[in-house]
């Protein structure tokens, strides 16, 4: 871990999750009040890494205060309703992803977003059965503080601000040092993975499906206007030079697009099938960061009119525009 800026206090605990993306970064900010940043899965070999962590830096479950969720994804929130079993400690998430930690409303209509986007009835039920098997990895969870973009979390000696940044979720929020130029960003950059745009329902607008990365674009011009210097990242190491890698996200997109763009033919593809040709041998959880890639980049070919889409038996294709 780098050197403390002047006032700024945390350490980075490394927890396992079940998932391909690797273990979990949770950053344990020590001042007062003690306050965690993401927390891991509800699994018993993260829960069993976090107790360690925190007594290798001297800290009691028991003493913390507050649990900030970067956003709703098991890898991120799920021992949430342990530590505040152990603690009482505050749960807080951004407002546009406190419905993912409610109930089972969302997982529905992402469901129901995936058959619309081609995925047939027995691979999203296979996907269902994967994830189960694999424990009570979304607790529910209620009385959630609800975090609102440009205010401050204090702490005694410094202060962080939330900055809502959407796109790899609806209501994926990143704290901000100011200071320093430290941003702690969940996955909103990642060193070596491309935080995938995912597909899931407008929060304000169940029946409708948000446009994932076109959201994530307009976060990279917020992140590239900020005076970084160094990221924390969710997953995996710091990031020293934020600038370049924001102009690496840019142009994986963009190269993605193209790759997508030279795919589509007259008579129209679904994102289940555009998902199967250009990524092999996909099975459960992928086949949703599957679909979600080709949705989330031919949004972005449809606004720059280079694709269209159009309606067949209740599934959405795309083809080459037609004049």
């Amino acid at each position: 871990m780098p050197s403390y800026p002047k006032g700024l206090r945390f350490e980075r605990i490394v927890v396992p999750t079940p998932y391909k993306v690797g273990p979990a970064n949770v950053y344990v900010f020590t001042a007062e009040p003690i306050t965690l940043f993401d927390c891991g899965p509800n699994t018993p070999a993260a829960e069993n890494a976090l107790m360690l962590g925190l007594a290798s830096h001297g800290l009691d479950p028991a003493q913390i205060s507050r649990v900030i969720i970067s956003h709703g994804h098991p890898d991120h929130y799920g021992l949430a309703p342990r530590i505040r079993e152990i603690s009482g400690a505050e749960i807080a998430i951004g407002e546009h992803d406190a419905a993912k930690l409610a109930d089972n409303s969302m997982l529905v209509a992402t469901g129901k977003l995936l058959l619309e986007e081609g995925m047939p009835m027995e691979e999203l039920v296979d996907m269902g059965k994967r994830e189960r098997g694999l424990g009570n990895l979304r607790p529910r969870i209620g009385d959630l503080r609800l975090l609102h973009s440009g205010e401050r979390v204090s702490f005694a000696g410094f202060e962080l601000e939330v900055l809502h940044l959407p796109g790899h979720t609806a209501g994926h929020v990143c704290l901000f040092h100011r200071p320093s130029g430290f941003l702690f960003s969940g996955d909103t950059l990642l060193l070596h993975i491309s935080p995938n745009p995912l597909l899931e329902p407008d929060p304000t607008d169940p029946t409708e499906r948000r446009r994932s990365l076109l959201e994530y674009i307009r976060t990279l011009d917020v992140l590239a206007s900020l005076p970084l210097t160094r990221v924390f990242p969710g997953h995996g190491p710091f990031i020293d030079d934020p600038s370049r890698l924001i102009e690496e996200m840019r142009r994986h997109h963009r190269e993605r697009a193209d790759d997508l763009a030279g795919m589509l033919r007259d008579e129209g593809r679904s994102a289940w099938q555009l998902a199967n040709q250009l990524f092999a041998h996909l099975e459960g959880f992928d086949n949703f960061l599957a679909v979600s890639e080709v949705v989330a980049h031919i949004d972005l070919l449809v606004e720059q009119g280079r694709a269209q889409p159009f309606q067949r038996d209740g599934v959405t294709y795309y083809r080459l525009p037609r004049s």
